[in-house]
């Protein structure tokens, strides 16, 4: 059962410490939902103080009343972590979410068709933004490639997968069963082959040219999206 936190009647003054003691009682590989009235962006700051390398943070609702993000204790607490590992651990956290949705609708649960297809087109766009922001401009200053090169055939990749995300999001919310079946299967044929290129080139070569320090960075960086 998922672990839930939600502070929004708690005073301002006890949230984060009631926070960060949950994540302490956290069991390496577990995480709990924290649900919040505002964006959190100085706890993560402190996490990223505190905690570096210990923890995942993924946003699942942003607002404009409700935040929501699962807090997870990784299972091997390093603070070399690679990009690779970081945006890889996201790959497969976002398949588990679209496998969630996809049997969601063949139960034609639309509800929770809807809030998983949210959570996981949030998770996508979030990813895709912390790639074609960070990510690809330091790949493009490092190599000397910028058009022509692997970063801008991902980036029109990046735009057809949105076009998706925002179809089958329309045939979610209008329990269209008719469309769905298309529109996903083409969200699976983009992304299988996009997310190989990226996890086989991209992330491997970012590694070798990035020092300790940048990749701790890019991290760092893509997380606060």
């Amino acid at each position: 059962m998922e672990k839930i936190l939600d502070v929004r009647e708690m005073v301002p003054k006890d949230r984060h410490s009631k926070i960060f003691g949950t994540f302490k009682e956290l069991k390496p590989g577990e995480s709990f939902v924290l649900i919040n009235d505002h964006e959190p962006k100085p706890l993560l700051y402190q996490f990223q103080a505190e905690h570096h390398g210990e923890f995942n943070w993924w946003p699942l609702e942003t607002g404009p009343q409700v935040w929501r993000v699962a807090i997870a204790k990784r299972e091997v607490n390093d603070s070399k972590r690679t990009v690779t590992e970081y945006l890889q651990t996201d790959h497969k956290r976002l398949d588990n979410i679209f496998n969630k949705f996809l049997e969601d609708v063949k139960d034609k649960n639309w509800d929770k068709a809807s809030k998983d297809f949210r959570e996981f087109r949030i998770g996508l766009k979030r990813h895709i933004r912390a790639e074609e922001d960070i990510l690809f401009p330091v790949f493009e200053q490092k190599t000397g490639m910028h058009e022509g090169g692997p970063t801008a055939v991902m980036r029109m990749e990046h735009k057809e997968i949105q076009e998706l995300l925002d179809k089958i999001l329309s045939a979610t919310d209008s329990k269209d069963s008719a469309q769905i079946p298309n529109t996903t299967n083409a969200l699976v044929n983009i992304l299988t082959d996009h997310n190989m290129k990226e996890e086989h080139i991209l992330y491997p070569e970012s590694d070798e040219f990035l020092s300790e320090a940048e990749r701790s960075e890019v991290v760092k960086k893509a997380q606060a999206f």
